[in-house]
């Protein structure tokens, strides 16, 4: 890993730390209703959800000015995933960190977007969940190359993967039956969050001449325990609820 990629790394957490910070002096009390409606867990707070979403919210009504579609920065998303794929794949942690943590922000643009133009359509709302797993694919099966030759370590991404398409199955079925599923854990912005966290420390690490891939090990792990079982109790809470 070079070290560009190393300070890159640690830079993103202070980036993401300081646009938290003006946001939250900038407007202190304010509130989005679709964070509040899903709500925060252990693993990422409300108060953090809101903060962010400012800033989801003033660059979607920028990229509005400026002509973009939501389909179009869906598009740009899926590619910025794919390239933090090959940058995970590559051990490159500190770049794939941001084009995760951007392609991360163009999905919640997207639908930001789609709403201030009246909510947008069901071939949109599709295509966006659509790209959003091959995103998490992309980058799930980028570890897996980046871990080859350690079995138990490519079974741990795998594990990941299966918890985060289950929890987005759990929604889509609640969704089909017209029921409301359980908040649970480990949601779309929670694995991106945890991803581009551990991703970064990853890169950061080495420069106290510590092993950085361990900290992915270690989000690997909290994903795929609690986004499996997330996804167990919801389907279970799904079919009582049926």
């Amino acid at each position: 890993m070079s070290a560009f990629d190393a300070w890159a790394g640690l830079a993103l957490p202070v980036v993401c730390a300081l646009l938290v910070m003006v946001a939250a002096l900038s407007a202190p009390h304010e509130r989005h209703a679709r964070v509040t409606r899903e709500g925060g867990t252990a693993f990422l707070g409300e108060n953090i959800m809101h903060r962010g979403y400012a800033w989801v919210d003033r660059l979607a009504r920028l990229a509005l000015r400026l002509g973009l579609g939501p389909n179009t920065v869906s598009w740009l998303s899926l590619l910025l995933g794919l390239a933090a794929g090959f940058g995970l794949a590559g051990g490159h942690f500190g770049l794939a960190a941001w084009l995760l943590a951007l392609s991360g922000l163009g999905d919640g643009m997207d639908g930001a977007m789609a709403r201030r133009q009246g909510g947008g359509s069901r071939g949109g709302a599709v295509l966006d969940s659509a790209l959003d797993r091959y995103v998490e694919f992309f980058c799930f099966a980028g570890l897996v190359w980046f871990f080859r030759g350690t079995a138990a370590l490519q079974l741990l991404t795998l594990a990941a993967l299966l918890g985060s398409f289950m929890i987005t199955y759990s929604t889509a079925k609640a969704e089909a039956l017209q029921v409301t599923p359980p908040r649970g854990w480990m949601k779309r912005a929670e694995r991106i969050v945890w991803l581009v966290a551990g991703t970064a420390l990853a890169a950061a690490l080495p420069l106290g001449g510590y092993p950085g891939h361990l900290v992915l090990v270690g989000v690997l792990a909290v994903i795929a325990l609690f986004a499996n079982l997330s996804a167990i109790l919801r389907l279970h809470a799904l079919s009582r609820a049926a």
